[in-house]
């Protein structure tokens, strides 16, 4: 746990540790001691009224990273104007600690936060409340990255797309259930308002009797892995973990697409029909997508418009990310069950699979290979020789 902050931007004295104090006069310290030998206590409040801040570690901070402009402004407030807006804090969170296997990359963003390198990236175990694996292009080691931090027990948000084959998703899954350590695999599409509210009133028509009939999103994206799986991750969690059966991926290619793709699912709802929904993917603009769902009592949509306006499109569309991460370090409550987050791996993996394999025909969820894998957009990110 970090002291209390009184400041809403700025990280000057935010810690117990002195070192912050250091980093303040002289820039970001490296730490390369190794971890400490007692551990560390599960986070808990002092008391209900105070106000200290749970301590986070980041796991890779380069390249493909939400943490470098994103998230990072909500969890160590610039003290400058950036973007053209001033940052309050917006949650109970700080970085202390990163690592990233481009040293360069994690000492700049260890000078633009003010927190500290590690040299390896188990070296946050215990030092730290939580941990954030960011890099998109890191997906394909987030098995070995998270392994130290699950097999600790730690709180840990594990970034979009989570696995890169269903055998990958199950070791972390299992290993987050054996060792109790909670884990949270967000898209900011599927915890906005907007998203929340259609869920709402979904669950109103189907409590009053009414099913669903079909279901359609768009979701404006040039690829499918990073921000196509936007609409899956929303639509999973506004149709309340549906029974996806079947899946497809029409695309000229899944990484730039030159032309919109379509995703396509079938949905089993008990003794009631079948339904399809349809995922339409496209490159007009990252500030417009919308979800509508159609039951046999009436049709309800909500568009995702977000104001490109620096802070009003972060505070809207990326806050309430931090905010669930925030709250699951503190009470160890996950947001999303391990089935609901095993289930929209399989449907992401199961479109990836139609494409590549299936020259986008249909493919049952049930067929999907489990030791097929998704390829990698940088296999050179994280070096092999490290685990």
């Amino acid at each position: 746990m970090a002291a209390d902050i009184t400041g809403a931007s700025g990280n000057s004295g935010i810690t117990r540790r002195s070192f912050f104090t250091s980093a303040a006069a002289g820039g970001a310290l490296f730490a390369s001691a190794p971890i400490a030998q007692a551990k560390r206590k599960r986070y808990a409040r002092k008391s209900p009224a105070s106000v200290e801040l749970m301590e986070i570690g980041i796991i890779t901070c380069g390249y493909y990273s939400h943490i470098e402009d994103i998230w990072g402004l909500f969890l160590n407030p610039p003290v400058e104007e950036r973007r053209g807006t001033f940052w309050p804090r917006t949650t109970g969170m700080v970085m202390t600690y990163v690592w990233d296997p481009d040293r360069e990359a994690a000492e700049k963003f260890a000078r633009k936060y003010d927190l500290k390198v590690v040299d390896h990236y188990a070296d946050m175990v215990d030092r730290v409340d939580g941990v954030i694996l960011s890099d998109f292009y890191a997906t394909g080691w987030w098995p070995q990255l998270s392994k130290p931090y699950l097999e600790a027990g730690m709180p840990t948000l594990i970034n979009r797309p989570f696995a890169l084959s269903l055998h990958e998703a199950r070791e972390m899954i299992e290993r987050s259930k054996t060792y109790d350590a909670p884990i949270l695999v967000p898209s900011s599409d599927e915890i906005m308002n907007e998203t929340l509210k259609l869920r709402a009133k979904v669950r109103t028509l189907l409590e009053e009797g009414a099913y669903i009939t079909g279901a359609l999103a768009t979701e404006p994206t040039t690829e499918y892995p990073a921000h196509g799986l936007h609409a899956i991750y929303n639509l999973y969690t506004v149709l309340d973990n549906p029974t996806v059966i079947a899946a497809s991926l029409q695309a000229d290619t899944w990484w730039d697409f030159k032309a919109p793709a379509f995703m396509t699912w079938r949905c089993t709802q008990g003794d009631k029909p079948d339904y399809y929904v349809g995922i339409q993917m496209n490159s007009e603009g990252y500030t417009f997508g919308w979800v509508m769902v159609s039951t046999s009592k009436e049709r309800v949509q909500e568009n995702h418009d977000r104001p490109d306006d620096g802070y009003g499109l972060f505070k809207n569309a990326f806050v309430p990310t931090m905010l669930e991460f925030a709250r699951m370090v503190e009470t160890r409550k996950m947001p999303q069950t391990h089935d609901f987050i095993m289930a929209k791996t399989t449907t992401f993996l199961t479109g990836f699979y139609s494409h590549l394999a299936k020259d986008g025909h249909m493919v049952k969820c049930a067929d999907l290979p489990e030791d097929w894998r998704a390829p990698e957009v940088m296999p050179e990110r994280i070096p092999n020789d490290i685990f």
